[in-house]
């Protein structure tokens, strides 16, 4: 081999390690986001995986919230009692979400104040018998919604770090029933607002300030 040819060698071989160690770095760049350590992305997953522990235990709740009924006082129609507290929802403490993609995190601290809305919105109710102004429904409707929103967002955080979703017994499929009581308080508020577009009017006692209301222009004379 002449002293050219052995250059053109090292030449190509030089050409060919540089190719497989670019493709190296891509790779390794899209497994490990720009500007992050390895341990950075173990550091990742293991809060991933706390806020799927976190989050999952909120959807039992949740769970348990959407299928209470209340049971009153036989004697005092206006007393009842729940049997399900309100959820609660318990992330890890001083995390560095900045560690998870942006849009999941975001996602996953704006759980807390959802929830934190809703009860809220339930305590807000002036409850008075005997329908308690329909505090029960919103509050199965309102839980079945924010325990969809997490096993939504449970799927998502499993998927963007390899972490295997939360196991359940064959019997126990709280997407399912959840979607079943979304759809239930759906048409109960469908009939309810059907029902009050049924209800006419009654006219009012009060005399106006002004004298009676003028007639319509066709019964002038």
């Amino acid at each position: 081999m002449s002293p050219f040819d052995f250059a053109a060698l090292m030449i190509l071989i030089g050409f060919a390690l540089a190719v497989v160690l670019i493709g190296m770095v891509v790779w390794i760049g899209r497994k490990i986001q720009p500007g992050k350590t390895v341990q950075d992305g173990d550091q990742a997953r293991d809060l991933a995986m706390q806020s799927v522990l976190a989050i999952d235990d909120f959807v039992g709740a949740c769970y348990v919230a959407a299928h209470d009924f209340p049971e009153y006082d036989v004697d005092e129609p206006e007393n009842f009692f729940l049997h399900a507290d309100d959820p609660a929802l318990v992330l890890p403490k001083d995390a560095n979400w900045s560690l998870l993609d942006r849009e999941l995190s975001d996602e996953i601290r704006w759980l807390p104040n959802r929830l934190r809305n809703v009860r809220d919105a339930l305590e807000s109710i002036e409850i008075e018998p005997p329908d308690f102004n329909d505090l029960f429904e919103h509050r199965q409707d309102d839980y079945s919604r924010l325990g969809l929103r997490g096993m939504d967002l449970v799927e998502r955080i499993c998927a963007a770090y390899d972490l295997p979703l939360p196991t359940r017994p064959d019997y126990y499929n709280p997407r399912k029933d959840f979607l079943a009581k979304i759809r239930e308080m759906d048409e109960f508020w469908r009939r309810r607002a059907q029902s009050a577009r049924l209800v006419p009017d009654e006219p009012s006692n009060i005399t106006s300030l002004f004298g009676r209301p003028s007639a319509p222009e066709s019964a002038a004379t």
